[in-house]
């Protein structure tokens, strides 16, 4: 038989006869500690009764204190055959006086038939005041479909100090949740079960904790959350997801003061395992901030994730943290940002699997702007874009005024591209490091930027494995800066790699350490490196047929190595001004290597050596307006051919030309007046075949050739001047 209402005040109760009929109840109750129950349930012994459909109704206003209200609706135990429950409508109010203690507590639970039919279950739960003993709402839908929940609790936000309590479980189709708090330490629980879900969690105030989980069918989660630590968990289990997480703490002194701050700042994890999943997680500190997080987690196809942090206020701003993990090829977009004050710390990560996009975007200011790191864990044909820019305003060197810590790690395969630019501005800013590996026909560019007095410190690696591309620039902008580096690592043929570095800073301004390292195994690679200014290093070591080696310095102190083993080679030095040095090594055959040392009027000291072993390789050193200038060339094997050119007074030319018959040697100096010292030209060859050619103009120049064969030898000495000196020895 039907149970009774019970009620602890009058309750109004209609009832329609007929096959289909109406309950509905209304329970009014002033004062404190009132009870209010509701059961509208049918038993599983009217099943007989022929009856086809009931309606049932129920509204509860509770005015007062440490109130309760239970309704039930429906029938237990669900799943009753032949029989269907049309409608359970559930209202509870609940008010209490501002100032009060509260502690107001609501139970519905809704029962339909999954086998017949189902009920537009809907409930609506409001409990108004706040106050500072906790206000707890629960609602359960069990079976069917059409299902909608709606709790508002602890709207004085000022008063609230009791920590309210909301509970929602739904089972069935198209159901909808909404809660709304206000207060500290608030907790919403959302669980939805089937298919055209929907939640929506908003709270405001400190503390506010939120979880939805969702398993079914084109579900949706909406969680957005005001006030200092506040934390999201939201899973979906399903198909066509879409989470979106907003939290900002709105506290001008943000976490800056408080206990355990570390875990004050806004925190949200989010896990979609469906088809067709979307998530975009936004949080915010308005005041200093210590440790923002946000975890997001998708597997399935066509995920979509969006994070963007934002730090802003005095004092410490930091840390941000995000990681991203996606499958199936994926878009992800994080944006970090912290300014003002220590604004430091930055960290993302991202790790996709398939033909995947990532795009992370960091920004740092403040006068101790520091610590971005991003890394990118990405396969097949996937697509990386690095940003990240640290800004010191400081417009004065001082080691107590520093920012910097920049770094970028990207890990690719199957044909992936990189894209990474970092940049500091300020004075005394320190620390940019990219560090890129891929293989199988991949792209890196790398730019970095330091605009700053007393910068240091920038460092680009590249690994890469097939017929890839590399483009590594880096620029300092002012004065008193130093170590750069450059290295690039290609294996497999066909490959590319660019090094450009510029230092900008007056040449004598006390610019030091450039360095740029390319080494290539295989065949058909092109290797370039550019450098300007001062005290440069270029390093390029390529092993196979048919590579290409140019090397481009311009500036003093600058020296140049380029090493190259196999046949069929190039290698080419071009440096500029004074006191450098340009060395090429080649093993092969047929391998040409040239070296051009253009400085002033006044370049003093630059150095040309090359070294050749193998068959019909050439070798030619130009120094044009070097004085003191050294040139060298040895040549081991058949058919070689060497020249030097120098045009200025006090330079040395030496070439040596063994183990092979056939060799070229020729020698061009143009010397200066009787009060300049002059040059020394050597030519020496221990094979037959030897051609010596030696041509200086000036005075006091020096010229020796000396062939050491059986026969078949030709040695030329032409000097133009006085007080020159020339030897044969054959």
């Amino acid at each position: 038989m039907r149970k009774k209402l019970l009620a602890t005040v009058a309750i109004a109760a209609v009832c329609f006869g007929g096959p289909a009929f109406a309950e509905e109840a209304i329970v009014n109750q002033s004062g404190a500690d009132n009870t209010a129950d509701v059961d509208q349930t049918l038993s599983a012994d009217l099943v007989t009764t022929g009856q086809e459909s009931n309606e049932n109704f129920v509204t509860v206003d509770q005015t007062g204190d440490k109130n309760d209200a239970t309704v039930r609706q429906g029938h237990a135990p669900p799943g009753i055959d032949n029989y269907q429950i049309a409608t359970n409508e559930a209202d509870i109010d609940q008010v209490s006086e501002a100032g009060s203690a509260v502690g107001n507590d609501a139970d519905v639970i809704q029962y339909s038939d999954t086998n017949v039919g189902s009920a537009p279950n809907s409930v609506d739960i409001d409990q108004y005041t706040a106050g500072v003993v906790a206000q707890t709402a629960s609602v359960t839908q069990v079976g069917g479909s059409g299902n909608s929940a709606t709790v508002q609790q602890g709207q004085d936000l000022d008063a609230d100090e009791g920590g309210e309590l909301a509970e929602v479980t739904q089972g069935g189709s198209d159901n909808s949740a909404m809660v709304t708090q206000g207060g500290v330490a608030d907790i919403a629980s959302v669980t939805q079960t089937g298919a055209s879900n929907d939640a929506s969690v908003e709270q405001q105030g400190e503390g506010g904790f939120a979880m939805v989980d969702q398993t079914g069918n084109d579900n949706s989660s909406m969680v957005e959350q005001s006030g200092i630590g506040a934390y999201a968990d939201n899973l979906q289990v399903g198909n066509g997801n879409s989470s979106l997480i907003t939290q900002e703490d709105d506290s001008p002194n943000g976490t800056i003061g408080i206990d355990n701050a570390y875990n004050a700042d806004p925190e949200a994890t989010v896990q979609q395992f469906g088809d067709d999943n979307t998530s975009s997680v936004a949080q915010s500190n308005l005041g200093g901030g210590f440790n923002q997080v946000a975890n997001v987690t998708q597997n399935g196809n066509a995920n979509i994730s969006d994070v963007a942090q934002t730090g802003t206020g005095p004092n410490f701003t930091g840390t941000l943290r995000a990681v991203v993990t996606q499958s199936d090829g994926s878009t992800s977009a994080v944006t970090q940002s912290a300014t003002d004050g220590h604004a430091k710390n930055l960290f993302a990560t991202v790790n996709q699997a398939g033909a995947s996009s990532s795009d992370i975007s960091q920004d740092a200011s403040g006068y101790r702007a520091s610590g971005l790191s991003a890394k990118v864990t990405q396969d097949g044909g996937s697509a990386a874009t690095v940003q990240q820019t640290v800004a010191n305003p400081s417009t004065s060197f001082s080691g107590a005024v520093e920012s910097g810590d920049v770094s970028t790690v990207i890990n690719q395969n199957g044909g992936s591209t990189a894209n990474v630019t970092q940049a500091v501005y300020g004075n005394g800013s320190t620390g940019i490091d990219a560090n890129i590996t891929q293989d199988n026909g991949a792209i890196a560019d790398v730019t970095q930027t330091m605009n700053g007095d007393g910068d240091a410190d920038l460092l680009a690696t590249v690994t890469q494995d097939g017929a890839s591309g590399a483009v590594v620039t880096q620029t300092y902008n002012l004065d008193l800066s130093n170590s750069f580096e450059a290295a690039v690592t290609q294996t497999g043929d066909g490959n590319l790699a660019g090094v450009a570095q510029s230092d900008a800073g007056a040449a004598n301004g006390g610019d030091s350490g450039i360095y740029a390292d390319v080494t290539q195994t295989g065949e058909g690679n092109i290797a370039g490196v550019t450098q300007s200014n001062r005290q440069h290093s270029a390093y390029v070591d390529q092993i196979g047929d048919g590579n290409v080696a140019l090397a481009t310095q311009g500036g003093i102190g600058n020296t140049a190595d380029i090493d190259q083993v196999n046949n069929y080679n190039l290698a080419a030095v071009t440096q500029g001004a004074s006191g450098n040095t340009g060395t090429v090594m080649q093993t092969g055959q047929f391998n040409a290597a040239m070296i051009s040392q253009d400085g002033s009027s006044f370049a003093l000291g630059n150095d040309g050596y090359i070294e050749q072993s193998g068959t019909g390789n050439f070798g030619m050193v130009d120094q044009d307006a070097s004085r003191r200038g050294d040139a060298d060339i040895s040549q081991g094997g058949t058919g070689g051919f060497a020249k030097i050119t120098q045009a200025d007074w006090n330079s040395e030319a030496s070439i040596s030309q063994t183990a092979g018959a056939g060799n070229f040697a020729e020698i061009s100096q143009e010397g200066g007046t009787s009060l300049s010292t002059g040059n020394d030209a050597s030519v020496t060859q221990s094979t037959d075949g030897g051609w010596a050619s030696i041509m200086q103009t000036g005075e006091l120049n020096d010229a020796n050739v000396t062939q050491a064969v059986a026969s078949n030898a030709t040695a030329t000495i032409t000097q133009i001047g006085t007080g020159n000196f020339a030897n044969v020895s054959q």
